[in-house]
């Protein structure tokens, strides 16, 4: 027969744990990083081509987040869906809307300024894109790091 543990061995146990988890989710963190922002630009200026070449960019970058969830599943063994906890939760949703505001305003000026060149746009939108995401991708992962105990 087994004994249970003690108070102390059972929080080192959990400390042990929470650093485990840790280490999977730092480990190729800024690879992730470029990757999510570089398919949020792709997905953020496509929205400056006619369709339905604006539709296929949302399809695609879509098709591509989903890969790299699975490959970050499989590679932490964990799946980290980027709404928990709660703090993290936040900066995703900010994420999400500052990512839409820029989709709806290439939208807008994609309508009303015909003058501007479809290619300046699209260079315009996925830069600013990528900027944000990449920027709330590292924000989201120390939010993500402090809230589950470890740190940075």
């Amino acid at each position: 027969m087994s004994e249970d543990p003690t108070p102390a061995e059972a929080l080192e146990a959990i400390a042990r744990s929470r650093r485990t988890v840790h280490d999977r989710v730092a480990a190729g963190g800024w690879r992730y990083d470029l990757t999510y922002a570089a398919i949020v630009a792709g997905m953020v200026g496509g929205q400056a081509l006619d369709i339905p070449f604006n539709v296929l960019a949302s399809t695609l970058g879509v098709l591509a987040l989903a890969l790299i969830f699975q490959h970050e599943s499989r590679r932490t063994g964990l799946r980290i869906t980027g709404v928990s906890p709660r703090r993290a939760r936040w900066v995703a949703i900010a994420m999400g809307l500052l990512f839409a505001a820029v989709m709806l305003g290439v939208v807008y000026l994609r309508r009303t300024a015909s003058d501007v060149p479809v290619g300046l746009v699209f260079a315009a939108a996925a830069a600013v894109a990528f900027g944000l995401a990449l920027i709330g991708s590292r924000i989201w992962r120390r939010v993500y790091r402090a809230e589950m105990g470890t740190g940075e």
